[in-house]
């Protein structure tokens, strides 16, 4: 192969690897970015599961203190009811004492409350209303007898009392444990929520570390390829530069041994005596000959 084949063969190459080069190039700028990206990423999920996590274990310090308060609550709670069930008992006693046998008070003053209701609500005979009229003021009668009892006798007041304010704090304190329980549920769902949110970012995140991974290692092989490419074009370009150069020293030999051919022809019709011409004598000149 002759050196102009040889220098457009390496022309060729060096304009196919020029090629390859921006290709390598554009696919390296393009996993960089989609690295800064993925980098970016992470460390916005990164601080998603932090938050998760801080706003999780506040909910589940918050739920563990509630429950603190709903366990004092219910042993609250608890002795009420005891001393409740206490008074109710020697109430009952005092009532089967003092008042004579028959309903209770509160079960006379339920009867006559129903009465009362259906005598307003419903459409009755003559009949039956002398009935309920006549059974209404039966009951009244007990009722008052009990009352009347009920105001005379000190113990039974006072137990009676006792067992009211008993009933009313025992209440106080069920409703109390329900409100704390709800609370402390509701705080409940929200530490699974969060602690849920967390797993659910940290699986995002081992997809993202892994594609992050990926990417760097392909950014850096797009960039090796880069660099080999500029480093096989240096050497395509010297080759050319040292066929040219091999081209450039050939053809000024060539040119050299024309002149000299030519220089000794003249030089051969000098000595013979023939007249010169100026072109002559410059060509003579130039190759040395005088």
């Amino acid at each position: 192969m002759d050196l102009k084949a040889e220098i457009a063969e390496l022309e060729k190459e060096k304009k196919e690897i020029k090629k390859k080069l921006y290709e390598a190039k554009g696919e390296r700028e393009k996993l960089n970015k989609l690295t800064v990206e993925l980098k970016k990423r992470k460390r916005e999920l990164i601080e998603e599961i932090e938050k998760y996590k801080k706003e999780g274990l506040m909910h589940k310090k918050r739920r563990d203190e509630i429950n603190s308060q709903v366990a004092k609550a219910k042993e609250r709670r608890s002795e009420l009811n005891k001393e409740y069930e206490n008074v109710k008992k020697k109430l009952i006693e005092l009532k089967k004492k003092y008042f004579p046998k028959g309903p209770s008070l509160e079960i006379l003053i339920q009867r006559r409350d129903a009465l009362e209701f259906k005598q307003m609500t419903q459409q009755l005979s003559k009949k039956e209303e002398e009935e309920i009229i006549e059974q209404l003021a039966k009951i009244n009668k007990e009722i008052k007898e009990r009352e009347k009892i009920l105001e005379s006798n000190e113990e039974l007041r006072e137990y009676v009392k006792k067992e009211k304010e008993l009933k009313e704090k025992s209440d106080r304190e069920h409703k109390k444990v329900k409100e704390l329980a709800e609370k402390a549920q509701k705080e409940h769902f929200e530490m699974i929520e969060c602690f849920s949110r967390v797993n659910q970012l940290k699986k995002e995140l081992r997809k993202i570390e892994r594609e992050y991974i990926l990417s760097k290692i392909n950014a850096d092989r797009a960039h090796r390829e880069f660099v080999s490419y500029i480093k096989k074009i240096r050497e395509i370009e010297e080759k050319i530069n040292k066929a040219r150069e091999i081209m450039k020293r050939t053809e000024k030999e060539k040119e050299k041994d024309i002149l000299l051919k030519k220089a000794d022809e003249i030089y051969q019709r000098f000595k013979r005596g023939e007249k010169l011409s100026t072109e002559d004598l410059l060509l003579l000149q130039k190759a040395g000959l005088i």
